[in-house]
C-alpha cells in the first residue's frame, strides 16, 4: 500500500475511553481523521489532537471512504450506521468498521442492512482495555469480505498489537468477542472470591497471587488486574461495570441462539450485576473485589 493510501482521510464515530486514544494512534500514523461524538468536548480534544470534526455520522460518511465506530450498546451502532443520519448514507463511505461489541444480531442486522448498498461491513471489536488503547497493544477480531479486511487491516494494526482474521461473516468477529467476555469476567470473579478467602483464611493476598501466576490458576486478572487496581487499591482499569455486563449478555443471546450450554454463564452474570448494584454502573470493573469483600467481612490488600 502507497504513501498516498496509508494517508488517505478517515472516519470515526464515538470519542470514548477506547475511541479517543484509537483515534490518537490513526493520527500518529500520519492518517487524516474527521469525527464525530455526542460529546462536544471530546471532539474538541480530537480537534487539537490534529482531527476534523463532523456535525454527524452522514456528514463523517460524506467526508470519509473508511469510517470506524467505537460505540456502547447495539442500538448505538445502528443509528450511527444505518439511522436517519447515519454514516452510510452520506454517500461517499465505502466501508464501516465497527470496534464495538454489539453482539452478533445487531451484526447481522446492519449487515442486511447495507446490502446492496455498496458498502462493505467489517465486525471488528476490539479487547484490552482503556490500557491497551492508550498503548496500541489491543487483540482485534475481525470477520467481513477479504478485500475489505485486507484494506483495513494495516489501519486496525496502529492501535492493535494481534489482528486475528476469524471469518468472513459480520457476527462472526461479535460471537468471538463475547466469548472472550465472558471468559475474563469469570477470570476476575473468580479471582476475588478465592483472594477473600484466602484473606479470611490468614493467608497473604500478594503471596497468593504470586502462587497463582507461577501455577496453573493464572489468568488474566491475577497476571494484571489485580495486582495492578486491587492490591494497591486504585481500582482504575478504566473500564465499567455497565460495559462488562452489557457484553455478558450478549454472550447469553448469542448463546440461546446457536442452543449452546449455559451452566456457569449465568452464574457469572448474576455475580456481576450484584456487583454493580452495591458498586454502581459506572464503577470500575476491579471493583468487583469490593463486593466480595462485603460479604466477607474482608479487605484484599492495604485498608
Amino acid at each position: 500500500m502507497g504513501v498516498a493510501a496509508m494517508t488517505r482521510k478517515l472516519g470515526f464515530i464515538g470519542l470514548g475511553s477506547m475511541g479517543m486514544p484509537m483515534v490518537r494512534h490513526l493520527l500518529k500514523a500520519g492518517h487524516a481523521l474527521v469525527v464525530h461524538d455526542l460529546d462536544r468536548e471530546a471532539v474538541g480534544e480530537a480537534e487539537r489532537d490534529g482531527a476534523e470534526a463532523a456535525t454527524s455520522p452522514m456528514d463523517v460518511g460524506s467526508r470519509a471512504e473508511i469510517v470506524f465506530a467505537c460505540v456502547n450498546t447495539p442500538q448505538a451502532l445502528f443509528d450511527v450506521a444505518l439511522g436517519e443520519d447515519g454514516a452510510c448514507r452520506g454517500g461517499l463511505s465505502r466501508v464501516f468498521v465497527d470496534l464495538s461489541t454489539t453482539g452478533p444480531p445487531m451484526e447481522r442486522r446492519v449487515a442486511a442492512g447495507l446490502e446492496g448498498t455498496g458498502v462493505a461491513l467489517v465486525d471488528s471489536p476490539i479487547s484490552g482495555g482503556r490500557r491497551g488503547a492508550v498503548a496500541g497493544t489491543l487483540a482485534v477480531m475481525m470477520a467481513g469480505p477479504d478485500a475489505a479486511c485486507d484494506e483495513i487491516e494495516p489501519l486496525v494494526g496502529t492501535f492493535g498489537a494481534n489482528v486475528f482474521r476469524v471469518g468472513d461473516t459480520p457476527g462472526q468477529a461479535q460471537t468471538m468477542k463475547v466469548a472472550n467476555t465472558l471468559m475474563a469476567s469469570a477470570a476476575s470473579a473468580v479471582t476475588a472470591e478465592v483472594l477473600v478467602m484466602g484473606v479470611k483464611a490468614g493467608l497473604d493476598p500478594n503471596l497468593m497471587i504470586d502462587v497463582f501466576n507461577t501455577s496453573t490458576a493464572r489468568n488474566s486478572a491475577t497476571l494484571e488486574k489485580f495486582p495492578d487496581a486491587v492490591l494497591t487499591r486504585t481500582f482504575d482499569l478504566g473500564s465499567m461495570h455497565a460495559i462488562v455486563l452489557k457484553d455478558l449478555n450478549l454472550y447469553l443471546e448469542a448463546a440461546r441462539a446457536v442452543d449452546a450450554p449455559l451452566m456457569l454463564g449465568p452464574a457469572v452474570v448474576d455475580m456481576w450485576e450484584k456487583s454493580m448494584a452495591a458498586n454502581g454502573e459506572r464503577s470500575d470493573n476491579s471493583t468487583i473485589v469490593k463486593f466480595v469483600e462485603s460479604r466477607g467481612g474482608v479487605v484484599v490488600g492495604p485498608e
